[in-house]
């Protein structure tokens, strides 16, 4: 692969941004089936802050079912994805959304008919002929095959490829029946990023990929459409199985490049909780500074999905710290149980 990451553009809701030391007494202690020991999971999560595309209240009118949510959930992806979307071209440079030739929309909390990937084309002015591709309930890894893709059809027809990410995961805030229940609910925030990739330029270039599924892992971690929403079940033995899996997935993506570990100065880990960070900074000897982004990333957001890896891209090629010729290894991992991984070259 040669294409690279030219620009990245974020957004996050700006209306309902709640603390997390203060949503636990405002709103979910008054949930049915709250018990009280579920505010520790909320004290540990790592999440200082959230945004929500709805206000909590919202909730607290009347049972919500899918239809409310996804009636929701439609306008404000649209809205914010774009916001995303329009950052990232806006730094490209001038005429970046006419070279656009590819869009690939990816969120697994919502759908529509037309979809997010027609919508953004639209208010991007991206063209009637822009060729587009949604990827829908792959969850929080989603962002990494997405710019694997974008990169493989900037290479294949010399254009530039928008990957826009948008997950609206506290659209399904349930209340709580089991302290795995709770960690999730403790986790999840809405936001938006977007990439855009492309031969040539300034940016990372986007130089391998690899993948593992975890053997036997189906039912450790996944979610339903159920009546009242996507409802989430997250086994307490993931963090463990990531550390269990993520040697290989490195040692896959590292080899075919003759690379060893020790040549990768900079890692962009999803932070899918702080138990994942704190097992993969064990699992390779990494410095705190290597996982600073992921750690600062999950406390001013928290987990939002597939958008989440790209927040901590964008903050990492921003510091500076990053310099020509370095390599940079970025890790997700969602259902399946799946760990994805990229290898970026700046």
């Amino acid at each position: 692969m040669t294409a690279r990451i030219q620009a990245l553009g974020t957004a996050m809701p700006d209306h309902y941004v709640f603390k997390q030391s203060e949503i636990v007494e405002a709103f979910f202690a008054g949930q049915p089936g709250w018990d009280p020991a579920f505010a520790e999971v909320f004290a540990n999560s790592g999440v200082e802050r959230r945004a929500s595309v709805v206000d909590p209240a919202w909730y607290a009118a009347r049972p919500r079912s899918t239809a409310d949510r996804m009636r929701e959930f439609a306008p404000a992806a649209r809205k914010l994805g774009v916001e995303a979307a329009r950052r990232a071209l806006e730094r490209a440079g001038p005429g970046a959304a006419a070279e656009v030739g590819d869009l690939l929309a990816v969120s697994c909390t919502g759908y529509s008919g037309p979809g997010l990937d027609v919508h953004l084309a639209d208010d991007l002015g991206l063209g009637d002929r822009v060729q587009r591709l949604a990827i829908g309930h792959m969850g929080c890894y989603a962002a990494l095959p997405a710019l694997r893709t974008a990169a493989a059809l900037a290479d294949a027809s010399g254009r530039r490829a928008l990957v826009t990410c948008v997950e609206l995961c506290t659209l399904h805030t349930q209340a709580p029946r089991t302290r795995e229940d709770a960690v999730y609910l403790a986790l999840f925030g809405d936001g938006a990023a977007a990439a855009l990739v492309g031969p040539g330029g300034g940016g990372p270039t986007i130089v391998g990929s690899a993948t593992v599924t975890v053997p036997r892992s189906e039912e450790r971690m996944g979610w339903l459409v159920e009546d009242e929403g996507f409802r989430m079940w997250l086994s307490p033995r993931v963090p463990a199985l990531v550390e269990r899996g993520v040697g290989r997935l490195v040692e896959d993506l590292l080899g075919p490049h003759g690379l060893e570990q020790r040549d990768v100065d900079h890692w962009a880990v999803h932070p899918g909780g702080p138990e994942i960070i704190d097992r993969v900074q064990r699992r390779f000897g990494l410095g705190d500074a290597q996982v600073a982004r992921s750690r600062e990333v999950l406390a001013d957001g928290g987990n939002r999905s597939s958008a989440t890896v790209l927040f901590i891209l964008e903050q990492l090629l921003a510091s500076g710290e990053v310099e020509p010729g370095q390599w940079i290894v970025a890790l997700a991992f969602g259902t399946g149980l799946t760990l994805e991984a990229l290898l970026l070259k700046a």
